[in-house]
């Protein structure tokens, strides 16, 4: 298969800039809002190299899918733009060069248009006969991420899918 890459965008019925805090300023917090991430906390181990940026990069606990090791690579607050490279303990092998960059562009006042771009590796044999398996999972997952996102950038308020999700947690403990 060779390489994997999968676009998602929303309209956001809000300014570029109440979009763009929730993603860019703050990194960190992802799990506060976005479903399928348990918990999310600064990597304090690596060093800020991109100007502006809030962290140099992060942890996120995915639950089954295990821990992810999420490192700033580019951040460009004048264009609302952040990518990011990750590593997982249970991601595959044969994936590898795992990123996302999104961007937050202006329509008008008071609405905006995010983006996502993921990108990777699939090699060997695994990932030609899996390969589309993959990148079925992750435009699933990467589709309601990008609807949290436009939820909470709308609303200030968590999706039904991560109140759901939530509660689910609370009740397994």
């Amino acid at each position: 298969m060779g390489k994997l890459e999968i676009q998602q965008s929303y309209e956001v019925n809000t300014n570029a800039a109440k979009a763009w805090g929730v993603i860019g300023p703050d990194f960190v917090n992802i799990a506060d809002w976005a479903r399928g991430i348990q918990k999310s906390w600064e990597n304090e181990s690596v060093s800020k190299k991109q100007t502006n940026a809030p962290a140099g990069g992060r942890f996120c606990d995915l639950g089954s899918f295990g821990i992810f090791d999420e490192r700033i690579i580019h951040f460009d607050e004048k264009k609302h733009e952040i990518s990011w490279n990750a590593h997982g303990e249970k991601l595959p092998k044969f994936v590898s060069g795992l990123q996302n960059a999104l961007r937050v562009e202006k329509i008008d006042a008071d609405n905006c248009r995010i983006s996502s771009n993921i990108t990777a590796d699939v090699q060997g044999l695994k990932g030609f006969l899996l390969g589309k398996a993959i990148q079925q999972k992750f435009a699933k997952q990467i589709k309601g991420f990008m609807s949290d996102w436009k939820t909470y950038a709308e609303t200030g308020e968590i999706s039904d899918k991560k109140k759901s999700e939530i509660s689910k947690l609370a009740n397994s403990k």
